[in-house]
């Protein structure tokens, strides 16, 4: 499913204008989702789990990112 969700987007693309609000909230949604799954797995209440180290990689990353684009 994944896969022909991924084809279906390609040949949507390529055959349609998709406003740049829509791509906005699309990417938003799934950044959402890929930080909570990153929350959830990596920073669990039962292991010794630090937060502030992984906020400032985040906020590090964030940077290059703004950096390059």
């Amino acid at each position: 499913m994944l896969a022909a969700a991924v084809v279906a987007g390609t040949a949507l693309g390529l055959h349609r204008e998709v406003p740049v609000e829509a791509v906005a909230v699309l990417l938003a949604l799934l950044g959402g989702g890929v930080m909570l799954n990153v929350l959830k797995e990596e920073l669990p209440a039962e292991r010794d789990s630090r937060f502030l180290p992984f906020v400032a990689g985040a906020a590090l990353y964030a940077l290059l990112l703004l950096q390059l684009g």
